[in-house]
């Protein structure tokens, strides 16, 4: 069983992990709420229209302000129907001059997603398909930091004790411009006649105090996986 000290700093999401979890959690969330807010998963619409779609002829319903700017013209989103009654969908322009009962060329691709030729379906047009980056940068963040804490959580609970040689002991790279960098610890040992390699950062080199000696130090790896390993902590 892992000690208190080493459920503290190697089972939990401690120094750099800690502060990539929670930038994650932001990006993904703040992210989200931005998406939404902006309508930036119609933008997906927008690219399956731009790489293939058919023409067909269409009716405009209603047209309404989509969003209003200082700035510039505000952007007009128009609701409309093909003429065969198959098809509704709503798609917007910056200063369009969309009137109900107008005849319309729309752009299709299956199902009801379709738009009026030379609009786009988000209404802040396809830059607002840009956000869409920010929680797909969180996702991916949150992913990776899980998945490297994993990796090091199985080595701390079931791990091969052996001996490895400190290849590095000192500053890690900045995860903040206003704090001082991690304290990066690295290593390297061979286990079945192969070199592996593992490292852990924490806050501070106070956190590695632990340690009986800088230059040869215990690890756990796991015997299915040597590459997944971490430091023992007493």
């Amino acid at each position: 069983m892992p000690s208190k000290e080493a459920r503290r700093l190697v089972l939990a999401f401690a120094g750099p992990q800690r502060v990539v979890l929670y930038s994650s959690l932001f990006f993904l969330l703040a992210g989200g709420l931005v998406c939404a807010f902006f309508q930036s998963h119609r933008a997906l619409g927008d690219l399956l229209l731009d790489l293939h779609s058919f023409e067909v002829l269409g009716v405009v319903d209603s047209v309404e302000v989509g969003m209003r700017s200082r700035r510039h013209a505000p952007v007009y989103c128009a609701r409309f129907h093909s003429e065969d009654g198959a098809l509704v969908g709503r798609s917007c322009e910056r200063g369009g001059s969309f009137q109900p009962g107008q005849r319309v060329v729309l752009e299709r691709r299956g199902g009801q997603v379709a738009r009026i030729r030379g609009t786009t379906l988000i209404p802040i047009g396809r830059v607002g398909g840009l956000v869409l980056l920010f929680p797909l940068a969180g996702a991916v963040g949150l992913l990776l930091v899980v998945w490297t804490n994993h990796r090091e959580s199985r080595a701390a609970r079931v791990g091969i004790p052996i001996l490895a040689r400190v290849t590095y002991f000192g500053d890690g790279k900045p995860v903040s411009k206003k704090g001082p960098p991690p304290t990066e610890l690295r290593w390297s040992f061979i286990a079945r006649g192969e070199r592996y390699e593992g490292r852990l950062s924490l806050d501070s080199a106070f956190e590695f105090d632990f340690l009986p000696s800088r230059d040869v130090i215990v690890v756990l790896y796991d015997p299915a996986a040597p590459g997944i390993n971490t430091v023992y902590v007493p």
